[in-house]
């Protein structure tokens, strides 16, 4: 193999040497860094992962042995190894390579998802079907440090830890040692002792209670062996001699077993490997030589968002960030550096976040939470039961709504408000652009009591702001009503605008900037005239439910025209993904 794009399986790696592994890792860091640096990606996940990735790949026979991996986001190296070298530089393009694992790609992907923590519980599933005379071979989950701390991983691990005559096989790649090292000399003695054949022989005639003994001295009392599984490491993720000695012994053992490996997140590019904040997790295309984004396009709607948090927390005491390990993301890190107290980051953990608000909440604080749309979906429970129900006062900052381009079907943002939307006592709302979001995020501040969920896209923002005066459940007339109408919200409104002036039409448009209320009065006007309705949604649930409802209550008679989605959306550009699910804005006012 003299080049990775001739690469068409794993099956040769088994037949190459320590220092020829070497080099393959070294290979695939620069192949990921130069096609990363084109086409956006997660790259510093990637980059720490490469000589664990190659050495399952070595180890295990997959893909009939199982590998999961948690997210999917880490990879890049699994890809190149199973014969996508060659779209490999198509990575998060349309009919490209997907940024996660695919089922429609390879046979190797034999779990695919989006979201993290998921790992675990497919680990179960595996298990229960080989139970159930699936032919499968070992199971092995890959997750990291931070996914761990997710409650669906704890649900997993109780379950796991309670089967019998079955083996999990669980990687934990810790790139943020934020699991405590065991210390002291007995310990390090142990981990030597128990990875040679003879202690592994000798432990069969030890007592159980002996041997329970042993690796308490040995460990220390962990979450891993709470939960009844062996436990080894940490070791050196990047060291193939000692990653090749324990998935042996993990693949050897009759018990289910957690291999603790240590690896260096970023790992051969200089910038990504000093990241302290998260900047190189996912990242644009870049330079490769300074490390500057090629594609900056300035201000981001969740930098803006967050200034604006700012400037209401200074003036209110009240207010709290609870950051689902969403702190840098969700651009909160000055607010840390100027407010540390005022701001939690619980991690991924969606769900527990919400839930804390509501106390927070109660107690008089005013919970301030951004989260991905795509993410909302995990806290859904937390904002129904603990929040909605009881009417709390908490805000959240819904980034990246609507359709992402890039990142798949996991990741878009198009769910949040038909599960939203059928909440009581709660408030939706999306400005069209700066000066929208400045008062409307003083309503939602100042002026209500329950819950209010904040909506912005991904991407840049025009930083331009003026004070304006908004009226709660009010929209706004951009073009006057006429007989027939276009109603949006957020960021389309603006470019609706500019279609409708440029193909000079007679039509109406109509600013919704609260998707919940909706402005009753102004809907009672649109009596007997044709509405037209333009979201990036699913169809149900989000404002066109609302809109078809309150018409047909009201007998209106108005004419209700709806775009709205009802699929999965895959890779592509934005424009992509309008062709595909809706229509473009240009072809919408044409077909008016």
């Amino acid at each position: 193999m003299n080049s990775l794009l001739e690469i068409k399986d794993p099956k040769f790696i088994k037949d190459l040497s320590i220092k020829e592994l070497e080099e393959l890792a070294f290979k695939i860091r620069e192949y990921i860094i130069e096609t990363v640096s084109k086409t956006g990606g997660h790259l510093a996940s990637n980059l720490g992962t490469v000589e664990l990735v190659i050495a399952l790949h070595y180890i295990f026979n997959l893909p009939y042995d199982r590998l999961v991996f948690d997210i999917g986001h880490q990879a890049y190296t699994h890809k190149i190894l199973t014969g996508r070298a060659k779209d490999f530089k198509n990575l998060r393009q349309k009919d490209g390579v997907s940024g996660f694992l695919s089922y429609d790609e390879s046979n190797y992907d034999v779990f695919e998802a989006g979201h993290s923590s998921t790992s675990l519980s497919a680990v179960a599933g595996f298990l229960k079907a080989k139970e159930l005379g699936k032919d499968i071979g070992e199971v092995i989950a890959l997750i990291g440090d931070a996914s761990l701390q997710n409650g669906l991983a704890f649900e997993a691990l109780n379950y796991l830890g309670g089967l019998k005559n079955q083996k999990a096989i669980i990687i934990l790649n810790d790139n943020k040692m934020s699991i405590s090292e065991n210390v002291g000399r007995l310990s390090k003695s142990f981990r030597k002792l128990r990875v040679k054949k003879s202690y592994i022989s000798f432990k069969k005639i030890i007592p159980q209670g002996l041997r329970r003994m042993f690796r308490a001295l040995a460990y220390g009392d962990n979450v891993f062996s709470a939960f009844g599984f062996k436990y080894y490491g940490p070791i050196d993720g990047h060291n193939f001699k000692q990653l090749f000695k324990y998935l042996e012994l993990a693949k050897k053992s009759k018990e289910s077993i957690v291999i603790h490996v240590r690896t260096q997140k970023g790992k051969g590019y200089k910038p990504a490997e000093q990241d302290q904040i998260g900047k190189w997790h996912s990242v644009a295309p870049f330079n490769i030589e300074s490390g500057k984004s090629v594609n900056d396009k300035g201000l981001s709607w969740s930098k803006a968002i967050a200034n604006l948090v700012t400037e209401e927390a200074i003036k209110n005491d009240k207010i709290h960030i609870i950051a689902p390990a969403m702190i840098y993301s969700g651009g909160f890190s000055e607010f840390q550096e100027k407010y540390p107290n005022r701001i939690t980051d619980v991690g991924i953990a969606e769900l527990h976040a919400s839930v804390m608000a509501s106390s927070m909440a109660k107690e008089g604080l005013i919970p301030v939470i951004p989260i991905y749309s795509t993410f909302l979906q995990r806290a859904y429970d937390g904002i129904n039961h603990d929040l909605a129900r009881p009417n709390l006062h908490a805000i959240l900052l819904v980034d990246h709504a609507g359709i992402i381009s890039s990142d798949g079907s996991t990741h878009q943002g198009i769910f949040d408000l038909s599960l939203l939307n059928s909440l009581p006592n709660m408030t939706i709302m999306m400005p069209k652009d700066l000066s929208e979001a400045k008062a409307l995020l003083k309503i939602a501040i100042n002026d209500l009591k329950g819950p209010v969920a904040f909506r912005f896209p991904k991407g840049s923002v025009k930083d331009k702001i003026e004070e304006e005066e908004l009226e709660f459940g009010k929209y706004r007339i951009e073009l006057p009503l006429q007989k027939k109408n276009v109603i949006s919200y957020g960021e389309n409104v603006n470019l609706l605008k500019e279609k409708i002036l440029k193909q000079k039409k007679k039509i109406g448009l109509i600013n919704a900037l609260f998707i919940k209320p909706l402005d009753y009065e102004l809907l009672r006007n649109l009596k007997d005239t044709d509405l037209y309705v333009y979201e990036e949604a699913i169809e149900v649930g989000g404002l066109n439910s609302s809109l078809h409802l309150f018409n047909s209550n009201e007998n209106l008679g108005i004419k209700i025209h709806t775009t709205g989605i009802d699929k999965f959306l895959d890779v592509g550009t934005k424009k992509e993904l309008l062709d595909d699910a809706l229509m473009t804005r240009e072809e919408f006012i044409k077909k008016i």
